[in-house]
């Protein structure tokens, strides 16, 4: 005897997930809906897969037209997904008065998404209720980087950031076996570089290197905030692989503030100055600051 729906609604929904709107285009014109069954299938070919209930006009528009997109939301998309999700009571027409592009397919992509994949149909497959619809991916970018929009448990939020548990300090320009990225975030400390220039100076160090077990982002000019910081550390994941990044911090208003910040982004080492007078945030500095929170000193 099979599982009762509510049981099984409840416990999948203990299952967090990304946030996505799917859309499509056909004769009637666009159309789209929020979804979080969406799963990555092959790499090569590249194909990802959707499932779609059946009894959804979205289901057989999708089915005809061959082609969707899908649109991944961050923390702030909340209002696309309220949007395609239909609980938006005052929104009938859900692509009036938002801004849309296309890629190969012509289905819409959404502006201010994490990302975005567009496919055409490889392969439906009965799914009970619902659709799997198998997608080869024809295009894909990167709209902005932030933070994504979590599901869980028939909610939407993001996960709270969790600082580090152990942390290794050492003295900036001892660091062993490391690529050092000068003025990380920009030469001035009025004037910071965007993130896509800082990603490609990253990039850059990067590709120059024999596999190095340390990437380090060095402030000495001071010209990194927390969300500089923030944005960058989560700009370069996917470029630096398994090296390790560790954050010189600038001294200055926002030496703390960027440790912070860095240990909260996935950074597990930080370059200081042993002394008051240098460039980096002060050894002492740091290590009080950690100590007061219970961070694991390593040296």
């Amino acid at each position: 005897m099979a599982v009762d729906q509510e049981t099984f609604k409840a416990v999948m929904g203990q299952w967090p997930s990304g946030v996505t709107v799917v859309t499509t285009t056909d004769a009637e014109g666009p159309a789209g809906m929020t979804a979080s069954s969406f799963s990555s299938v092959s790499l090569q070919p590249p194909l990802v897969s959707i499932c779609v209930a059946r009894h959804l006009a979205m289901h057989d528009r999708l089915e005809n037209a061959g082609i969707f997109a899908v649109n991944i939301l961050g923390k702030d998309n909340v209002q696309d997904g309220l949007r395609f999700a239909g609980m938006l009571p005052d929104v009938t027409d859900r692509f009036a008065g938002i801004t849309v592009t296309n890629a190969v397919t012509g289905s819409p992509l959404l502006a201010g998404t994490l990302g975005w994949l567009d496919c055409r149909l490889w392969a439906t497959h009965n799914g009970g209720d619902h659709s799997i619809f198998v997608g080869e991916v024809v295009d894909a970018g990167i709209d902005v980087t932030t933070a994504p929009l979590l599901y869980h448990s028939r909610s939407w939020g993001q996960f709270a950031d969790v600082l580090a548990h152990e942390v290794t300090l050492a003295t900036a320009g001892s660091e062993q076996n490391a690529v050092v990225v000068a003025q990380a975030f920009g030469a001035h400390r009025d004037h910071p570089d965007a993130v896509e220039t800082i990603v490609a100076r990253v990039q850059s160090a990067i590709s120059a290197a024999d596999a190095p077990r340390l990437l380090v982002l060095d402030d000495a000019v001071g010209a990194g905030d927390p969300l500089l910081v923030r944005l960058t550390v989560q700009a370069i994941a996917g470029l630096v692989g398994k090296t390790a990044v560790a954050l010189r911090p600038g001294a200055g208003p926002m030496a703390l503030a960027n440790v912070v910040v860095g240990l909260k982004s996935g950074i597990h080492q930080l370059g200081v100055s042993p002394t008051a007078n240098g460039p980096y945030a002060t050894e002492a500095d740091v290590r009080t600051m950690l100590e007061r929170m219970g961070v694991r000193i390593h040296s």
